[in-house]
């Protein structure tokens, strides 16, 4: 066979295979501009391919299907507030380069040969700003510590270890598809600590570092409201692109095929094991590190403070901790009784942390540069009858008491006031303003009063900036905010961890979402640390703030519990299949 009678097979074959790929599906390959060969040797550039999925109405069963235990995953889901609808689901399958931030240290560690050529980018990213120990598998970035002698926007803008996120969207994005860069993780509260001098503590039983953060190889996106499911794999120019593409094809066939049927994920008692023994270290008895005495006392202590003139607000907290066998099974208990705005399942090699959280910590869209806080203070339990049920009547009066409480009030109008104080640190001037002033939403356990601050980026900032402006949220920290944070320290006197931080991601396109780590468990070891804290102010009773430190943690508590007696179940029902015209398939391809 001649190479021109051999190449028109190969076209051949290729174009048939490509028109019979999804003959009796109900989606379609969403093909790629073509690159030259040069392209794809040069690194700092990625390619994504993209592909139609079926819709999947439960993403947890998705995750299972396709995660199950594997490490460095991460699932986020959103919920309308009031009707707790589902929204939009993310879910990070395989991640290229993982990144940990351990004080001014940053790790960086390729997970794949993909990851490899965004980990060789990033090397020569960093190289003239930071101290570089490693190779294109894994390497450590050492920043200089920011000198206190700067005033406060030359400390923003000097380099320090953010740049190990920020240097991803300098990547040439060849399909300018919005999630061409995806980073999904976690910043654990003491990030503060790289920025502003604060005590020294002790690690803790939550022993998540400064950060955490996931470069995503393939995507799974779903668009509730749409309806629709798509996947996406990054891949990353350099050496053994090709090799690499071959593999992410090969996975863009393997999730098709998983996710050819209708996945949902249900419950079912468990049941018991006659020869299983429980040793002391599973010890399912609830613990607290602080119990109600003293933390009473700590109350009473910062409310010195505060007449003393140091602060205005402040936020300790304190832990309770049980055993937790299924982190996935809680996740779904969690989810099911407190749908929430923002809830995640983060899955590390060392620990995991789920969640479902009312609060956003920092919210930034590209678009029209408008950045935001979702200040939420003040609590009330939900007016339930004494068998279980929800009154409505009670419900509504136990709101009204919420907002007439003049302490509550108090409370929340300050943090707006901090939060506006944040945005206006980082917005252009007269952009600032409150779009929302004391709603009250509700959840399983309790409803809150909340507020929504807005402003307009300053354009030499970008959304790591901005967050780097207003850690911590003032919810989980105080007023002033680094002295209150300095008390915390003094008075809880160990790390927090991701507790008060935040889960989220970033985008190449410089779009960023996270929300503040509460309602929320971090698993090491199969025992849950939950921990949840309490706004003091001058008039706090020192007794209610204690209460309500425990009815924070309750939803996450009842739902470890109540999984720990189930199993879960992951159904697949066949879908009708719907035969279509290879005509119709034929790939549309640009050069």
């Amino acid at each position: 066979m001649s190479n021109t009678q051999e190449s028109k097979t190969e076209k051949t074959t290729e174009q048939n295979a490509k028109a019979n790929t999804e003959t009796n599906t109900e989606t379609n390959t969403r093909k790629i501009p073509l690159q030259t060969a040069h392209d794809h040797q040069k690194s700092g550039a990625v390619v994504t391919i993209t592909d139609t999925l079926s819709y999947q109405s439960d993403p947890l069963a998705v995750f299972h299907t396709l995660c199950a235990d594997k490490e460095n995953t991460l699932l986020l889901e959103s919920a309308e507030i009031d009707k707790k609808h589902q929204l939009k689901s993310l879910l990070l399958t395989d991640t290229a380069v993982k990144i940990v931030c351990n004080g001014h240290i940053v790790s960086f560690t390729a997970l794949s040969k993909n990851g490899e050529n965004a980990l060789s980018f990033a090397k020569q990213a960093l190289a003239s700003v930071a101290s570089i120990t490693g190779d294109n598998q894994a390497f450590t970035a050492s920043f200089a510590q920011v000198t206190e002698q700067l005033d406060e926007r030359s400390r923003l803008l000097a380099v320090n270890p953010f740049q190990s996120l920020r240097l991803f969207n300098q990547l040439k994005n060849i399909n300018k598809h919005p999630f061409a860069v995806f980073l999904g993780g976690a910043f654990a509260f003491d990030m503060m600590a790289i920025s502003e001098s604060l005590p020294e503590v002790e690690d803790s039983e939550n022993s998540c570092p400064d950060f955490v953060y996931y470069l995503a190889e393939t995507l799974i996106i779903i668009d509730h409201e749409k309806r629709s499911s798509e996947v996406i794999t990054n891949q990353f120019t350099g050496t053994g692109y090709e090799t690499a593409k071959t593999a992410a094809l090969a996975r863009i066939k393997q999730i098709k095929a998983s996710l050819c049927t209708d996945i949902t994920a249900t419950f079912e008692l468990k049941a018991p094991d006659i020869n299983s023994t429980v040793s002391a270290s599973q010890d399912n008895t609830l613990k607290c590190d602080i119990d109600d005495d003293a933390f009473c006392q700590i109350v009473n202590d910062l409310k010195e403070n505060i007449l003393a003139g140091d602060i205005f607000q402040v936020v300790p907290s304190r832990t309770f901790s049980l055993t937790c066998s299924n982190n996935l099974n809680a996740y779904k208990a969690l989810k099911q009784s407190n749908p929430s705005p923002y809830m995640f399942y983060l899955q590390d090699s060392e620990f995991c942390i789920f969640g479902a959280s009312p609060e956003s910590a920092l919210k930034y869209q590209q678009s029209n540069r408008q950045v935001e806080i979702y200040p939420i203070a003040g609590t009330r339990p939900r007016g339930f009858n004494p068998d279980g049920s929800l009154s409505p009547d009670l419900d509504s009066r136990i709101e009204l008491d919420l907002r007439l409480d003049k302490k509550e009030l108090a409370e929340h109008i300050m943090l707006v006031d901090l939060a506006r104080n944040d945005i206006a640190r980082v917005s252009q001037p007269g952009t600032r303003h409150v779009a929302e002033l004391l709603k009250v939403d509700r959840y399983s356990h309790v409803m809150h009063l909340v507020s929504r601050v807005c402003g307009t980026l300053e354009g030499e900032l970008d959304a790591l900036h901005a967050y780097q402006a207003c850690m911590n949220m003032g919810t989980l920290s105080g007023a002033p905010k680094v002295k209150a944070t300095s008390l915390i320290r003094e008075v809880e006197g160990k790390r927090r961890g991701s507790y008060g931080g935040a889960v989220g991601y970033l985008t190449g396109e410089g779009d960023m979402d996270t929300c503040i780590v509460i309602r929320s468990a971090f698993v090491k070891n199969k025992r849950a640390q939950i921990q949840a804290g309490a706004g003091v102010v001058f008039d706090s009773d020192p007794q209610s703030e204690t209460n309500e430190t425990r009815q924070k943690a309750q939803a996450v508590i009842s739902a470890i519990k109540e999984a720990e007696g189930k199993v879960l179940i992951i159904s697949h029902q066949q879908r009708p299949k719907t035969i279509v015209n290879s005509e119709t398939l034929q790939p549309e391809v640009k050069s």
